[in-house]
């Protein structure tokens, strides 16, 4: 009972806040040491991921991000190689992490049921994200020897039409 003779709220199956941490700590290390091609990399995205568990308003998990998405640029990428599904995957999993670090305290009780709608959305994500990255690195394979300078002019063209045809309506002023 507490002090004002109420009796605390039962919240079911819980787990400690502290176990986002380790989530995101066990994530960061294991795609640290799969992406990291060299030493340096694998040091400076080791130090991030430390740095992101002890101080998450530091908002270094992002850093991280970074470097581990600058990883894919360091190997080279074919449809059947593993690296780049992974990498997509554990990314997009250490920002959700991140983001949950930022706003649970290691000390708080967490209901798995709170988290539900993110973990829905990663899964909902990376369905399509993942089919597109296959489209996109068998096509770069096809193209490999080819100039595709028309194709990625036109590609770019489109992602600038999509981009702009979805922020119109957010531009716009209501009248009033």
């Amino acid at each position: 009972m507490s002090v004002a003779g109420t009796a605390a709220p039962d919240l079911g199956r819980v787990f400690p806040g502290w176990a986002l941490r380790a989530a995101f700590a066990a994530v960061a290390v294991g795609l640290c040491v799969a992406e990291a091609t060299a030493g340096f990399w694998l040091g400076v995205s080791l130090l991030l991921a430390a740095a992101a568990v002890a101080m998450p308003r530091w908002l270094t998990a992002w850093f991280l991000i970074g470097v581990l998405a600058f990883t894919v640029l360091l190997r080279d990428q074919s449809v059947a190689d593993w690296h780049p599904y992974v990498l997509i995957a554990g990314v997009h999993l250490l920002h959700i992490l991140g983001s949950w670090m930022l706003v649970v305290a290691p000390s708080a009780r967490v209901q798995p049921a709170a988290l539900w709608p993110s973990a829905r959305r990663f899964v909902l994500v990376q369905a399509p994200v993942q089919l597109v990255a296959a489209g996109a690195l068998a096509l770069a394979s096809a193209f490999s020897g080819a100039s595709v300078l028309g194709l990625a002019v036109v590609a770019g063209a489109g992602v600038l039409a999509l981009a702009v045809a979805l922020a119109a309506p957010l531009l716009v002023r209501p009248r009033g």
